[in-house]
């Protein structure tokens, strides 16, 4: 069997995304261009990648993740029953500032939204978690689970850029600073991560 290679997408545009909401556990619903995202990056996939089986495919169980691998999935030829949901996989909980926009939270909860800003990587949003607890979880998943010759993922964006950095070996601050696109996917191999559009 070759080297695995992980194919990281992220969940096509939610109506949150495009009014600058936290969604963290909580979902909203793919709007009609993030479904064409979902497409076109599972058309993307077919022209710059090659399906070497056998192929696993893991993803968050969370409604605009789990929407995003069925249109993936069908636009693949390949049976979305396949699909194996980790929670582990799930973004970031963000407590009690999900629904909220960043200018809310810091009205509601300035507090807490000041030490985030101090300390993004530990500080856990009002019964919410850190970064270093998404950290642990989806680091969990990325040494238990079995890996293949293919391997698609689709998540979120935080919880891409925690995978991408685990896989990468990157230090905290370089994961504040990796990009979180619905376009295109990732390309995980020879610990390096090559985004594809």
């Amino acid at each position: 069997m070759s080297a695995p290679t992980i194919y990281l997408f992220r969940h096509g545009e939610t109506e949150w995304n495009t009014e600058g909401r936290r969604q963290g556990h909580k979902n909203s619903p793919l709007t009609s261009l993030g479904k064409l995202q979902a497409k076109n990056n599972a058309r993307c996939f077919q022209q710059n990648s090659s399906l070497v089986e056998p192929v696993i495919i893991y993803s968050s169980p969370l409604g605009r993740a789990k929407d995003t691998a069925k249109i993936i999935l069908n636009e693949l030829d390949i049976s979305t029953n396949s699909i194996i949901f980790d929670n582990r996989l799930m973004e970031s909980s963000f407590g009690k500032w999900e629904g909220l926009t960043d200018s809310e939270i810091a009205e509601r909860y300035p507090d807490s939204w000041q030490a985030r800003l101090v300390d993004r990587w530990n500080t856990r949003p009002p019964s919410g978690e850190s970064y270093a607890d998404v950290n642990s979880r989806v680091s969990e998943w990325y040494n238990q689970v079995e890996l293949s010759s293919t391997t698609i993922v689709i998540c979120h964006g935080l919880t891409s850029r925690v995978l991408r950095g685990i896989y990468m070996g990157l230090a905290h601050h370089e994961v504040f600073n990796l990009t979180e696109p619905h376009v295109g996917f990732f390309k995980l191999s020879d610990k390096t991560a090559a985004y594809i559009t």
